[in-house]
């Protein structure tokens, strides 16, 4: 009998990048580094959550809910949306209660496609979603954004579907550009994918976070299409409790049906007591107005230093373009944290193609305040200091 050899590790996690960003995340903290990369809440969970969750656990909810979502807590996240959107979600037949909305979207995938599929993938993206692709043994077909204005090009999108496209990957409010699309967008993009017969998975983790009078548009605001949408999102931003790990997809009831299936067999059910404790809070906690300055000085000091940036429309993020000032992206980020001990986050993990990431890096504008600030000035002092004319290699 032939005995057939095969590695120890399959293929597809096998292949999957590092997440470029860990190593230089360590490397902050033992320089002591102000971190203006990670977009992480900047504040602590509502008080009310910590005692409801804390009473959950001291009175022995600790054990397995109902794998698709403590019903408390998808009639809260229901009322949510529709608060937001005007848009009615049933909480028993559409929505899905997730470990994180990194799971949803890896739920959401593994329900819409088979292994040899394409995945078609918004760019510059979550460095997450590129895994995720892999993972669901898919190929990943990247679409740039089209500049200026990192928009969503129609015809862009038209050119990259084929008979195996199975489904698109889109962000908005957009990390890492701020981009918020329009509703000409998000309609031309379902629209294709509903002549493909392709699902649009559409991760909205940043809803609550639209500058300047400007409205969130969901996939989920377009009647005629929602049997074709998935939109996964979070608590973590919302209400400042990314350590719990509480998101949530919505899909139509049969998707839906399939889709907790899938999710009973990744993470089976999200923390009973923390669930408990998200449930207790209806309103969002944190909210885009307390960022409103601080986005504006740090669009207005990067312009400053010579950057390329198109202010951010929601999220959390601003994308800056080193063309200008002539420095490759990931060489400008290692000098910036080992000499100006500031951390940015290069561009190269948000695109398909990692040169194109070279030309970009991404900054947060929801850390303190007083940090932020003497972040920037570390930076506009290194790049006086070592001037502007170095070249792109």
């Amino acid at each position: 009998m032939t005995t057939v050899r095969r590695d120890r590790v399959g293929q597809r996690a096998a292949g999957l990048r590092d997440l470029i960003l860990a190593p230089m995340i360590q490397l902050a903290r033992e320089l002591d580094a102000v971190d203006i990369a990670i977009g992480t809440p900047p504040g602590e969970p509502p008080a009310a959550a910590v005692s409801a969750a804390t009473r959950a656990m001291r009175s022995g909810l600790n054990q397995y809910t109902d794998p698709s979502g403590l019903p408390r807590l998808r009639q809260m996240l229901a009322d949510r949306i529709a608060s937001r959107n005007g848009t009615h979600v049933d909480p028993t037949t559409e929505l899905t209660v997730t470990t994180g909305s990194t799971e949803a979207v890896l739920v959401a995938l593994l329900t819409v496609t088979d292994p040899g599929d394409e995945v078609i993938v918004v760019e510059p993206a979550f460095e997450t979603y590129s895994g995720a692709v892999r993972l669901a043994g898919c190929t990943m077909v990247p679409v740039g954004l089209r500049n200026p204005g990192w928009r969503l090009d129609t015809d862009r999108l038209a050119a990259a579907f084929t008979e195996r496209t199975a489904a698109v990957i889109v962000n908005t409010p957009h990390n890492p550009t701020g981009r918020v699309f329009s509703r000409a967008e998000m309609a031309g993009l379902l629209t294709l994918c509903e002549q493909h017969g392709a699902v649009c998975v559409s991760d909205e983790v940043y809803a609550d976070f639209v500058f300047d009078r400007r409205a969130h548009v969901s996939a989920l605001d377009f009647p005629g299409h929602r049997e074709r949408v998935i939109v996964s999102g979070s608590l973590s931003k919302a209400n400042e409790m990314a350590g719990w790990r509480i998101g949530y997809c919505i899909a139509a009831p049969d998707i839906t049906a399939v889709l907790r299936k899938v999710h009973e067999r990744t993470s089976f059910s999200t923390s009973t007591p923390l669930q408990h404790g998200a449930a207790a809070v209806a309103d969002v906690t944190c909210r885009p107005e307390q960022f409103e300055n601080r986005r504006q000085e740090m669009v207005d000091r990067l312009r400053d230093m010579g950057f390329d940036v198109y202010p951010p429309e929601g999220g959390w993020f601003v994308m800056a373009g080193t063309a200008p000032l002539g420095l490759d992206a990931e060489q400008l980020g290692d000098a910036l944290l080992r000499t100006a001990r500031v951390l940015v986050a290069p561009g190269t993990p948000f695109f398909g193609n990692p040169v194109e990431g070279r030309l970009w890096i991404r900054t947060t504008f929801v850390k303190d305040p007083v940090r932020q600030t003497a972040a920037l000035d570390a930076m506009g002092a290194h790049l006086a200091a070592v001037g502007k004319g170095s070249a792109l290699r």
